[in-house]
């Protein structure tokens, strides 16, 4: 069961994800170590144990999301609109890509709208913390990670769900390449 909940757990961090993405990459130590992790498992254990007890709850997953909005929140009122929500994004794209990427704003400023567009529960045409957060919440996060039913994440079970969760993307990545009819990337192959 816990295995399927962990399974289950991929979905709900990319969910996640959307709340975390309001910084850069760079905020949260970057792409490095394990480049296939996003969403909170993507940070390091410190930054998300944002009270220092040595446990991620889901108090500390909404604080560091307020934490976040405010770096993000260049107005100062408490919700990202689109332009404040496009800048991250394009900064996130532009980091991930390097120079080779071109310029990322036309993506950036469309994918804003349609988050903004998801995810705009008073139609005021901005995002608090809570049209940000995961539908469900973070402790359904905390669930899928917490082998001791503690209601908390430790940086054990951080650590195992962050190599589980990279192990699964390597091996997704990689993949039985040539397995398919048509080659490793869905093109038929040459002759």
């Amino acid at each position: 069961m816990k295995q399927t909940l962990k399974m289950a757990g991929l979905g709900l961090l990319a969910s996640a994800a959307v709340v975390l993405a309001v910084a850069p990459a760079s905020a949260r130590g970057g792409f490095g170590g394990n480049p296939g992790l996003r969403g909170p498992l993507a940070a390091d254990f410190a930054t998300l144990d944002v009270d220092g007890n040595g446990q991620i709850t889901e108090e500390d997953l909404l604080a560091r999301a307020g934490d976040r909005l405010a770096e993000a929140d260049t107005d100062g009122n408490g919700v990202l609109d689109a332009t404040e929500l496009a800048a991250q994004i394009g900064e996130r794209a532009a980091l991930r890509m390097g120079p080779r990427g071109g310029d990322p704003t036309a993506w950036a400023e469309a994918m804003a709208k349609r988050v903004i567009s998801n995810r705009d529960a008073d139609d005021d045409g901005a995002l608090s913390v809570a049209e940000l957060s995961p539908d469900k919440g973070f402790g359904r996060m905390i669930d899928r990670f917490d082998t001791d039913d503690d209601n908390a994440i430790s940086q054990a079970e951080f650590d195992a769900a962050k190599a589980e969760i990279g192990a699964r993307r390597a091996k997704m990545m990689d993949g039985p390449r040539g397995a398919h009819p048509r080659g490793p990337f869905g093109q038929a192959p040459n002759r």
